[in-house]
C-alpha cells in the first residue's frame, strides 16, 4: 500500500513540474514575473538617482519602467563573456556609454538571465572585460601622447636655465591646440597627470575586476591577460586621445542583484571613489528551478529572454503602455494573452496610418546645412529613426526615414531602400521614363531599380496623379529635366528578410556601388560652386542589418577613410579588393555611430566576400 502511495507521490510531482514548464512559457505569468523585477530595478533607480538606467537589449529592455528607462540602450552579449571565447567586440564597442558615465558620474545596466544563473554573463564578464579594456586603452594612449609631447620638446625648445630648474610642457588647450605651461621642479610628477588623470600610474587602475563568488581564480587571470591585447585591438580602430583628458577616473563594474544586501535608508555613496561606477544590475531573483509560486501566479526567472518563445509579438513598450489593462485583477491567462494580440494588431494599425500620412522626416526650423537652405533630418535620440555615419555623407535609418519624397525635401540626394517592398507611390511607377532596371535577382525575383527625378518633376507626378484621383483620366507627360536643377536619386535594392535575403545582398552590393558612383559623376558634371556636400540615407526595414551592409560596402568601395571624400572609379568593379582590417575599420565607424545596429555575421560574411573572395562562389540560390 505504501509503495503504490510512493509510485502515485512520484507521478504527481512528475506532473507538476511538466505543468510548471508548460505555465512557463504563458504570456500573463511572463508579464507578472517581468513587472515583479521590475520593481526592484525601479527600487535601485531610486536609490541612485543620479546615474542614468541604461537597458541591456534586448532582454534588460522588460524590466525597466518608461519613466526610469535611458535612451538610446547598451549592447552587450553574453558569448564575448563565455568561458574560454572571451572577446572585446569592436561591433559592441559602446562609445555612448562612456559619454553617459562621463556625464553623470556613473551608470546603471539592467539585465536578466534565466535558472541556473544569479547574473547573466554579461553583466558578470562581458561589461568587466569592457571596462578593464577602456581604462588600459585610455592609459596606453595618453602615455603614448605623453611621450610624442616629450619628444617634441626636446626638438623644438632649448633647456631652460635658472635656479628653479623649471621646465616648460605642453598640454592640451579646450579648442584642441598646445598651450605652455611652466613648472617647477615639485611638480614635475603630478602635472601631467593633473590634466591627464590616466598618467598617474597610482590612481588609475587598469585590473580586471570579478566577482568571486561567480568567476573562479583560473577564468580571473586568464581573462587578465588579454586585456592588454584587446586594449591594443581597440586603440588599432579609434583615436583615444579625447578620452585622455575627458575621462577623469577608471571605469569599474559593481553588481547589485535582488539576493545583494543594501542599506535602503543609506545607499553606498560612490561621488567620493576613485573610480566612475557601472552599476551591473540584475533584475530577477534566483529560484529553485528557475520557476516558483506566487500568489496568483508562476513567478519565472528571467522572463525578458527569448521573448520571441513568448512574447506573442507584444513588445516592451506596448506592456509598459498597457501594463493594467494586460494584468488586471481577475484576467484569465488566455484573456491576457488575448488582450496582448489586440494590443500588437492596433499597433500596427496605428503604425500603418502614420505611415501613410504623417512626414516620418521633417525639416529643422530655421536650419541650414553648410549653405543649403533645406533643413536637415530630425531623428530620435535613440537613433532608431536616422543617424549620421560621421565623417561620411552616410546615413543609415529604418523604413520610416526614408518616405519619399519628405527625405529628398529634407536634403538626401540619394535615398537607397534595402528593403523588400517599395514605398507605393505614382513616383516609382514600372513604365515611366524615370525608372530603370539594374538588374540583380531579388525577392520575387525583382531587380534593383532607379528612379531619377528633379524637384519640379516629382511635383508635377504628384500634382497629376491627385487630378487622376479625381477625373478618373490617366495622362501623365513627364516635364523635361532642367540644366543645373538638382538630381534626386531613389535606389530600391529589393533584398528580403533572412536567410533568402543573403545571395540577394551580394547580387545588390555592386549595383549600390555603380549607382552611387552615377550620382557622383552627374553631379560633377553640372556642379555649381558653393554646392552642398552629397548626403545618401541607406535604409531597411529597422536600420540594423541589411543597411549596414550595403552602407559598409559603400564606405570601403567608394569613401576615403579620413575626411569621406568620394573617390572616383572608373570601369568595372571587376578586381575591387579590401583587406579585413579595412573592412572592420569601416564597420566600427558605423557602429560607433549608428547606436541601433545590428550586423549579423552572415550580412558581415557576405561583404567579406565581395571584397575579399571575388572569385569564390556566392551563397546557394535559394527559391523565390
Amino acid at each position: 500500500m505504501s509503495a503504490v502511495h510512493g509510485a502515485t507521490q512520484i507521478a504527481g510531482h512528475a506532473r507538476n513540474r511538466d505543468d510548471m514548464r508548460r505555465d512557463a512559457k504563458s504570456l500573463m505569468n511572463r508579464l507578472k514575473s517581468i513587472e515583479a523585477d521590475a520593481a526592484f530595478v525601479s527600487e535601485i533607480a531610486d536609490l541612485f538617482p543620479q546615474y542614468p538606467v541604461l537597458a541591456n537589449e534586448r532582454c534588460g529592455t522588460w524590466y525597466v519602467h518608461p519613466s526610469k528607462i535611458h535612451k538610446p540602450g547598451v549592447y552587450f552579449k553574453s558569448t564575448d563573456g563565455h568561458t574560454g571565447i572571451w572577446d572585446f567586440n569592436l561591433r559592441r564597442y559602446n562609445p555612448h556609454l562612456i559619454t553617459q558615465i562621463i556625464q553623470h558620474g556613473g551608470c546603471i545596466i539592467v539585465d536578466s538571465t534565466r535558472k541556473g544563473k544569479r547574473v547573466p554573463d554579461a553583466l558578470s564578464k562581458t561589461i568587466p572585460i569592457w571596462c578593464a579594456t577602456i581604462n588600459n586603452a585610455v592609459r596606453k594612449r595618453a602615455l603614448l601622447d605623453q611621450q610624442q609631447r616629450n619628444q617634441e620638446q626636446q626638438k623644438d625648445q632649448e633647456p631652460q636655465q635658472g635656479e628653479d630648474q623649471g621646465y616648460i610642457t605642453h598640454v592640451p588647450n579646450a579648442d584642441g591646440g598646445l598651450r605652455g605651461t611652466s613648472y617647477t621642479g615639485d611638480t614635475v610628477e603630478s602635472a601631467p597627470s593633473l590634466l591627464v588623470p590616466a598618467l598617474d600610474s597610482s590612481k588609475w587602475d587598469t585590473r580586471y575586476h570579478s566577482l568571486p563568488s561567480l568567476i573562479s581564480r583560473s577564468e580571473h587571470a586568464q581573462i587578465a591577460e588579454k586585456i592588454d591585447g584587446f586594449a591594443e585591438k581597440l586603440m588599432r580602430f579609434t583615436d583615444l586621445t579625447p578620452l585622455t583628458t575627458k575621462l577623469s577616473k577608471p571605469i569599474r563594474p559593481i553588481w547589485l542583484t535582488p539576493q545583494s544586501f543594501l542599506f535602503k535608508d543609506d545607499p553606498p555613496d560612490y561621488s567620493q571613489v576613485g573610480f566612475f561606477p557601472v552599476i551591473c544590475l540584475s533584475a530577477s531573483r534566483v529560484v529553485s528551478e528557475g520557476m516558483e509560486e506566487q500568489d496568483g501566479y508562476l513567478y519565472v526567472q528571467g522572463s525578458g529572454d527569448d521573448e520571441e518563445m513568448w512574447s506573442k509579438g507584444l513588445r516592451p513598450d506596448l506592456f509598459w503602455e498597457n501594463v493594467d489593462w494586460l494584468l488586471e485583477d481577475g484576467v484569465t491567462p488566455a484573456e491576457c494573452e488575448d488582450r496582448a494580440k489586440q494590443v500588437v494588431l492596433q499597433a500596427k494599425k496605428k503604425q500603418l496610418e502614420q505611415s501613410q500620412h504623417d512626414p516620418s522626416v521633417s525639416k529643422a526650423k530655421g536650419g541650414k546645412h553648410k549653405g543649403e537652405n533645406t533643413g536637415h533630418v530630425v531623428f530620435t535620440p535613440s537613433m532608431e529613426l536616422c543617424s549620421e555615419i560621421k565623417s561620411s555623407p552616410i546615413w543609415i535609418g529604418n523604413n520610416a526615414s526614408g518616405r519619399i519624397p519628405d527625405s529628398w525635401e529634407a536634403g538626401f540626394d540619394m535615398v537607397i531602400n534595402c528593403g523588400a517592398e517599395i514605398q507605393r507611390d505614382p513616383l516609382f511607377e514600372q513604365g515611366s521614363g524615370h525608372v530603370v532596371e539594374l538588374g540583380g535577382v531579388g525577392q520575387g525575383g525583382a531587380q534593383a531599380t532607379l528612379c531619377v527625378l528633379q524637384k519640379h518633376q516629382w511635383v508635377s507626378i504628384s500634382s497629376t496623379s491627385s487630378t487622376e484621383e479625381k477625373t478618373g483620366s490617366s495622362q501623365q507627360t513627364l516635364p523635361l529635366r532642367k540644366e543645373g536643377d538638382r538630381d534626386h536619386f531613389y535606389l530600391h535594392l529589393p533584398i528580403a528578410e533572412g536567410k533568402k535575403g543573403q545571395h540577394q545582398l551580394l547580387t545588390m552590393i555592386p549595383i549600390a556601388i555603380q549607382a552611387v558612383n552615377e550620382m557622383y559623376n552627374r553631379s560633377e558634371s553640372s556642379s555649381q560652386e558653393g554646392s552642398p556636400p552629397k548626403r545618401i540615407l541607406i535604409h531597411c526595414q529597422q536600420g540594423m542589418d541589411r543597411s549596414v551592409g550595403v552602407s559598409l560596402s559603400l564606405l570601403v568601395a567608394c569613401f576615403d577613410q579620413d575626411g569621406g571624400q568620394f573617390r572616383a572609379r572608373a570601369g568595372s568593379l571587376a578586381g575591387m579588393t579590401a583587406t579585413k582590417e579595412m573592412i572592420q575599420k569601416r564597420l566600427f565607424q558605423i557602429m560607433s555611430h549608428r547606436l541601433a545596429a545590428r550586423p549579423s555575421r552572415a550580412t558581415l560574411k557576405i561583404v567579406n566576400t565581395f571584397f575579399m573572395s571575388p572569385s569564390d562562389p556566392p551563397p546557394a540560390k535559394y527559391k523565390q
